[in-house]
């Protein structure tokens, strides 16, 4: 049935509701390999928003899909209903040093949040690879993890108690509680969910108990797993069923985290073993040394990655990488010891401090952009990317992978978190290539299976089931389980509203695949959207890079339906130093621009390019500053100049309250003229900024230059044209990016201190 978008804007707030075209554009995908466009995106920013649109959905049938940073591989952040975005929902609330516990809303994002806990000497433990975009809602939903979760624990083992709305509207408060607790028992006869939940708990203990996989990490089905381990011992960890559980049971409003200290050292060692088989074996030895992360990679994730670049041997068969982060002197001294028994392609690397500690890590980290630069016809697909087996298991499961992807003659990189069983496994396909199509349904299935029967592992230990997954939890868990994981997801929410299809759906994985997006480069993790300065203001994914690639490359794109989408973007680039890809989002954005540059930065355009005019306005301006530059007329000055100005942008304006900069009376270069037209091997390049604004910067960089011996000189130059570029306008940057070029042609080395040039400059090879 049709969503009354109407209704739903006076229920919540037309500012909180987005339907136009970019929006549901930017919504339908997320880190996984699914499109599923929904109908409406609600912009959650408090427990009453919440309320609002949870009743909503009870009274008009509409599913909904919780979602925050969108970085999820198992398709498990969108939804066909209503999509709930809770990234500004993102306060730390309180940090309790005496007790070590936060409490957190779930749309702050992991690495900010650790960053405000560092200041008072502690962190949360759980550390998952996309920590720089995903958020603490995503994590909880996930039970996500890391590689130090080996010795902090996953979610589940750093989480006290969770604030939640139930599909019935109601809020409880999941903790732990004691089966006698009478606010427990209260709890059991006014949610009769809850009171059901303890029912399958008790009634089926024993099967449980049984049926919990020997892992050290899981995050398939519900953790009724943990309920009962907490029966036997007295108390009932109610939170435990929400963590993990994806989004299909409630929302969270707030979470009360277990924080761990900061350690105040840390020490890495890298280790290259000429076989897997000893690789393995060092691991239960080194297991005893208590590391915080035993990473590996196998060789042909390391054939991926580059050799040469990351100075890896020919002969190595897998990397290894070890972290300690107490008494490390101690602990690096017994893992020489351990891994001196072995024959290593090289001998051990050991790092102490953080820099040389990132230089270890290299190659690790650089496997996820090796993989998407790899083949542009074949991407990374993830369908079973997160298996999890004993540890003790993996010397034989990584062969028996590398076996199966060769016979199917499909490249494939296998690395992940050894010391807990942990695998990631990443395929390389083409997914609108039937043969790929069908090698990865078979090597799924096959997968999955022996995983489960031959290797007594689980379908994922920290990415959840989502859509990817959910069709094989009856074979991981059994038939009797899976039963009880469908009278739970029935008992909390009987209407199946809360994101259908993710975790209990016997629906094909296959289904709902994003071809059109797999003939793009995007690899949709996010990371862009960690830097973008656009998002971290506006929390909404069409106001993301990560969403801009999306709706600017869609098959159906207008100006006329996504034209905010191609204005928004301030051209920062920075989407481009972390994109694994190697995608500049702003540069697509800047294309779209050309075709409708902005006429009333042309005109400013052609006014600078009157050098003598432009000039004097500017000197007129700096002479007369203190009679203009107060209070009474600047709000006059407001008032007129947004006539202007809204040409340029619908909201540009100058405030009466900003802070103007000081206009210079003589400009930098009349202040420097002995430098103009000089001779030398070092220019500097000072851009707009530095000659007109009386702010000191050109002079401090000119001082800076003759205090080491260089005496610069002062090139006739233009504006480098980024803020021409940025309203589109093609022809004047080509302009004037030539007349510098010839300018600067005859130096060895350009100086400048302003970041838009540099940006500029640099850019000019493309240009």
């Amino acid at each position: 049935m049709p969503l009354d978008l109407d209704l739903l804007r006076k229920t919540l707030g037309s500012s909180k509701v987005l339907s136009d075209s970019p929006s549901i554009t930017a919504y339908s995908v997320d880190a996984g390999i699914y499109k599923i466009p929904p109908q409406a995106i609600v912009l959650l920013e408090s427990g009453e928003d919440m309320e609002r649109v949870m009743a909503f959905s009870r009274q008009h049938q509409v599913p909904l899909t919780a979602r925050s940073g969108g970085t999820n591989l198992a398709g498990n952040a969108i939804g066909p209903g209503i999509v709930l975005e809770f990234s500004r929902m993102n306060r730390l609330l309180e940090i309790d040093g005496r007790n070590g516990w936060a409490r957190v809303e779930p749309g702050m994002v992991y690495a900010e949040m650790n960053r405000e806990l560092s200041k008072f000497g502690w962190m949360y433990g759980p550390d998952p690879s996309s920590g720089d975009a995903c958020k603490i809602g995503g994590m909880i939903g996930n039970n996500s993890a890391g590689p130090h979760t080996l010795k902090y624990g996953a979610v589940k083992d750093n989480l006290l108690a969770l604030e939640i709305l139930l599909p019935d509207g109601k809020w409880i408060d999941a903790r732990e509680y004691r089966l006698e607790d009478p606010d427990f028992l209260s709890l059991q006869n006014e949610i009769p969910a809850i009171g059901e939940l303890v029912r399958i708990v008790r009634e089926n203990q024993a099967l449980l108990l049984d049926k919990k996989k020997r892992v050290k990490k899981n995050s398939s089905g519900y953790n009724l797993f943990g309920l009962a381990e907490g029966v036997r011992g007295g108390v009932f960890p109610l939170h435990l069923l929400f963590t993990g559980s994806e989004g299909t049971l409630g929302l969270v409003r707030e979470a009360k985290l277990r924080l761990a200290r900061k350690p105040p050292e840390a020490a890495t060692a890298l280790i290259y073993f000429k076989s897997l088989r000893e690789m393995s074996d060092a691991v239960g030895k080194i297991l005893g040394l208590s590391p915080s992360a035993l990473e590996m990679m196998d060789r042909n994730s390391l054939d991926l990655v580059g050799r040469g670049k990351f100075g890896i041997p020919p002969d190595a068969e897998a990397l290894l990488l070890a972290e300690f982060d107490e008494t490390v002197q101690t602990k690096m001294g017994h893992l020489r010891e351990v891994v001196s028994r072995y024959d290593l392609s090289v001998p051990i690397a050991e790092a102490y401090d953080p820099e040389r500690q990132a230089e270890l890590w290299r190659a690790r980290k650089g496997i996820n952009p090796a993989l998407y630069r790899f083949d542009p016809g074949k991407k990374p697909i993830h369908f079973v990317d997160d298996v999890v087996v004993p540890q003790e298991r993996i010397a034989d499961l990584i062969p028996w992978l590398e076996r199966v992807f060769g016979e199917k003659g499909v490249t494939v990189a296998i690395y992940g978190h050894i010391g807990d069983g942990n695998t990631h496994v990443n395929p390389l396909l083409n997914l609108n290539d039937r043969s790929d199509f069908r090698k990865m349904e078979s090597l799924s299935r096959e997968i999955h299976a022996v995983v489960i029967e031959k290797f007594g592992g689980s379908l994922c230990g920290e990415h959840g089931d989502g859509r990817v997954r959910a069709e094989f939890l009856s074979s991981l868990y059994g038939e009797e389980v899976y039963a009880l994981f469908k009278r739970v997801k029935k008992s909390f929410d009987p209407e199946g509203l809360m994101n259908p299809g993710v975790k209990i759906s016997e629906t094909p994985f296959t289904e709902n695949i994003d071809y059109e997006r797999y003939t793009k480069t995007c690899a949709t993790c996010g990371k862009c959207n960690a830097v973008c300065p656009v998002y971290d203001v506006l929390g909404e994914e069409s106001n993301a890079a990560r969403g801009w690639f999306h709706i600017l490359t869609a098959p159906d794109y207008s100006y006329e339906k996504a034209g905010r989408a191609v204005e928004a973007c301030i051209n920062c680039k920075s989407c481009r130093t972390v994109c694994p890809a190697g995608i500049d989002v702003s540069a697509l954005v800047l294309k779209k621009r050309e075709e409708r540059p902005n006429r009333a930065a042309q005109r400013m355009a052609r006014l600078q390019s009157r050098e003598s005019l432009f000039l004097g306005i500017v000197k007129t301006l700096a002479w007369t500053q203190p009679l203009w530059d107060r209070r009474p007329v600047r709000y006059l000055i407001e008032a007129v100049s947004s006539f202007f100005l809204k040409k340029l942008a619908p909201t540009a304006r100058i405030p009466a309250s900003l802070t103007l900069p000081r206009l210079a009376r003589r400009t930098l270069r009349e202040r420097h003229s002995e430098l103009w037209g000089k001779d030398g091997t070092v220019a500097y390049f000072h851009g707009c900024a530095a000659n007109y604004f009386d702010d000191g910067v050109g002079d401090a960089v000119i001082r800076q230059l003759r205090r080491r011996g260089i005496e610069p000189a002062l090139p006739p130059q233009r504006c480098s044209g980024t803020p021409l570029q940025t309203y589109g306008l093609k022809r004047e940057v080509l302009e004037n990016a030539r007349f510098n070029l010839q300018s600067l042609l005859k130096f060895d080395t350009v100086v400048t201190g302003c970041a838009s040039c540099t940006l500029m400059l640099k850019d000019y090879p493309d240009l």
